[in-house]
């Protein structure tokens, strides 16, 4: 699970472990993730190690921790759902730091962003592409 010589940080690389059982299947709404303390002891991390991780499956949507029982996999959010005419120029790109923020995409999360335009008309976007589906109206 853990890989000292990728230049990933630990906690990172839990995260990305966790998030790939969920997105898999196997880690299904309703399961609890391993206890803190008893991640730890298993991976030879400290506790903050984990800590720092479950903060980074909270912050996407992907679990929730409630004090004293632990933490839990929760149903991932709804994609949006954008009809665009047909001509639109859609185009995806890596997100500015301000852009992660406002979208709520992890600092080391690859997850790039979505814009469109009709015509001349403004841009649209950006939409984090996770989350978003496209169709032609």
């Amino acid at each position: 699970m853990i890989d000292y010589g990728s230049g990933q940080a630990v906690y990172r690389q839990v995260a990305a472990t966790f998030r790939a059982r969920i997105r898999a299947g196997e880690l299904k709404p309703g399961d609890r993730l391993p206890y803190e303390g008893r991640l730890s002891q298993e991976l030879g991390v400290g506790k903050g190690t984990i800590q720092s991780a479950y903060r980074l499956l909270r912050n996407e949507g992907l679990v929730v921790t409630e004090r004293g029982y632990g933490t839990y996999v929760i149903e991932p959010p709804p994609k949006v759902k954008i009809k665009v005419p047909r001509g639109s120029r859609i185009w995806s790109r890596m997100p500015t730091e301000a852009e992660r923020n406002k979208l709520g995409i992890e600092p080391g999360a690859v997850v790039p962003v979505m814009e469109y335009q009709v015509g001349r008309q403004p841009v649209q976007g950006p939409f984090a592409a996770d989350r978003t589906e496209f169709t032609t109206a």
